[in-house]
């Protein structure tokens, strides 16, 4: 386990900045640096080759230093492509294709990954600090084409022609933006063409990089930081591929995103964990995976101590290796006026490395989640939106937030929401309708159409556009809050082009909840169960899912009653009872040891209802744990074994 410090060096301030960042790494236990050759906060572009050969030549003179003090050196590229744009003038603009968003306008300052003579311009870049034979060069993830000024892209004229000519038609960008935004089965090859289009070119530019790099100095590593799942899906990207042709024969190495940014509270502390560790379930094991840990826009006013520490403590046991450290602002700020970082970074160190040692081996288990890497290729958008293209993972979060574990491999019980129903063929289907399994109301119209409607205890009508309100009946599913009514949204899911289900419960199914109109007469089902042919439960929400209606306690409770009804025999291996906001990260070996992080998201101080199969000790200390009191916004961790 190693700390690495990301640092800007600005060419009028190295000196003093080399000395400043020794005394650091040697107080705080810092091992490595990564050194970035411009300031985001002045300029957000690329700039020209010739500075980044003066950065070159600054390095060189640092790196001796490092090596002097048993440092290692290695690099950040941090502006390649551009992290935004901005409208500088033509002494600034680099002559290389422009980036075009779903704006279909040319940004000023930002370039397309797929321009050749950009690559050209990139791989020189990489050839000048690979003369400073660092230990790695680090790619910064504005290697990309979402989260520019203008999100979704690229629809430059080079994707436009090379999409045209994979598909054998003429293309215009409006065309193609209608294509990408669209539903029918022309508009999805053309989509599919595009993203393979956008996929293949970076690709060639990761190896065109790589080359760069192995002609000048070949045990210098090359990675990338890069961005979630959702984001890579929406640009064809396979990041395991991608790392290994940024790698070539040594160690991939990638950072994804860490999240939290600033203070983390309800959901948000969750997704500190989630989203990285659903881009780790798609790497081989042999890739290096590094957290980010990053405080923008690096002022205690957005994110403190607390904060920072649950989130490098919830990446270690995500399965991080190292901590790549962005604690300090980009404008040279000296260390010495924030001790507190320096202190946390004291303290923390032998923490991460007992929770790293206890997650070694361990994989996470719980409900299932699965995901698939061409989620937005079979998403579609039912108002023509390509925001609606990007895949939600928004479950990841609400899973935990009710006090359920997850897992993002298909387990007993699955969740199955939206169009991802589009992405298993027949074979996997019947093998998610024999198990448990959780859909809504598009996966339920998706399974119907293609055969499946006998198994699903309903069947789909049509839809309700109309004001509704759901009302909980009373089982064992609903408990104490049976007879509770839950706001549907409904007029806000119509903006969205979503509305409720409008359904007919097969008669041995057993309705959980009923939708009501304004006037709380009976519509349709809300919620059903159902046991199918096949020796399968199924689960139906008819009701679109939104944080407004799903984040309320009667909700949480059924959900979890459900999912434990889903998982069958297996059953889920912890429940964290009625707890807003405070819920179970679980992971588990092959001999039944488990790993068990609780977090708390609540700004309360909470007694929690603990439900286990096993055993809890805390991790740290040894002690055994009967009584369990989470503290607001904390994180704990426990060695657990089985009885």
């Amino acid at each position: 386990m190693s700390y690495m410090l990301r640092a800007v060096i600005l060419e009028q301030t190295w000196e003093r900045q080399l000395q400043s960042i020794i005394r650091l790494c040697k107080e705080a236990n810092i091992e490595e640096v990564l050194l970035k050759e411009v300031s985001s906060h002045l300029l957000p572009i690329p700039v020209q080759l010739d500075k980044h050969q003066r950065m070159a030549n600054i390095y060189k003179q640092m790196a001796e230093q490092f090596h002097a003090n048993r440092i290692v050196f290695s690099i950040n590229i941090i502006m390649l492509v551009g992290h935004m744009d901005a409208d500088l003038g033509p002494e600034y603009i680099l002559p290389y294709q422009k980036f075009v968003g779903e704006d279909l306008r040319e940004v000023h300052a930002n370039y397309c990954i797929l321009d050749e003579t950009w690559q050209q311009y990139a791989a020189e870049i990489c050839r000048a600090y690979a003369a400073t034979k660092p230990d790695k060069i680090v790619i910064d993830d504005d290697f990309r084409s979402v989260n520019h000024t203008s999100e979704f892209g690229c629809f430059c004229p080079i994707h436009v022609r090379r999409t045209a000519e994979r598909c054998g038609i003429e293309l215009t960008a409006e065309q193609l933006l209608r294509a990408v935004s669209g539903y029918t089965a022309e508009d999805l090859r053309i989509k599919e063409a595009w993203m393979q289009v956008n996929f293949e070119g970076q690709l060639k530019a990761a190896r065109t990089l790589r080359l760069a790099v192995e002609s000048v100095c070949p045990h210098t590593r090359l990675g990338l930081m890069n961005s979630g799942e959702p984001s890579h899906s929406f640009q064809g990207r396979e990041m395991d591929r991608l790392l290994r042709e940024f790698a070539g024969d040594k160690r991939p190495f990638t950072r994804p995103a860490g999240g939290s940014y600033t203070d983390a509270v309800h959901g948000e502390m969750f997704r500190i964990h989630q989203v990285m560790a659903l881009s780790k379930s798609v790497l081989g094991e042999d890739i290096q995976v590094v957290s980010e840990v990053e405080n923008y826009p690096h002022t205690r006013f957005g994110k403190g101590i607390r904060t920072t520490r649950s989130q490098m403590e919830l990446h270690a046991l995500a399965g991080a290796e190292n901590f790549t450290l962005n604690l300090y602002d980009y404008l040279t700020t000296p260390y010495d006026q924030e001790p507190d970082y320096r202190q946390l970074l004291i303290e923390e160190k032998e923490r991460l490395r007992i929770i790293q040692e206890a997650r070694k081996g361990k994989k996470m288990k719980g409900f299932g989640i699965p995901w698939e890497k061409d989620t937005a290729l079979k998403q579609i958008s039912r108002r023509g939106n390509i925001r609606d293209v990007m895949p939600e993972r928004e479950f990841d979060i609400y899973f935990p937030q009710f006090g359920v574990p997850v897992q993002f491999v298909p387990a007993q019980g699955n969740l199955l929401f939206g169009d991802t129903a589009q992405c298993y063929d027949d074979e996997k289907l019947f093998g998610l309708l024999s198990g448990g399994l959780l859909i809504d109301g598009q996966a339920l119209e998706h399974l119907q159409v293609r055969g499946f409607g006998r198994y699903l205890g309903c069947e789909l009508l049509g839809r309700l556009d109309g004001p509704t309100v759901e009302k909980f009946g009373t089982s064992e599913f609903t408990g104490r809050f049976g007879g509770n009514m839950q706001a549907t949204h409904w007029f806000e899911t119509k903006r969205q082009g979503k509305v409720p289900s409008l359904v007919k419960a097969m008669p041995d199914a057993q309705v959980l909840s009923m939708l009501l109109d304004e006037n709380l007469n009976e519509l349709a089902p809300g919620t059903i169960l159902y046991e199918n042919e096949l020796g399968g439960r199924i689960a139906v929400l008819t009701v679109p899912v939104t944080s407004f209606q799903f984040l309320h306690r009667c909700r949480a409770y059924m959900i979890a009653k459900i999912a434990h009804w889903l998982m069958k025999e297996e059953s889920l291996p912890v429940w964290i009872e009625d707890c807003p906001n405070i819920g179970p990260i679980y992971y588990e070996d092959d001999n039944g040891e488990g790993l068990l992080g609780i977090v708390s998201g609540n700004i309360d101080s909470v007694e929690i209802k603990l439900h286990a199969e096993f055993k809890l000790f805390d991790l740290f200390t040894g002690e055994s744990c009967e009584q369990l009191r989470m503290e607001p916004l904390s994180v704990r961790f426990f060695r657990t074994t089985k009885n």
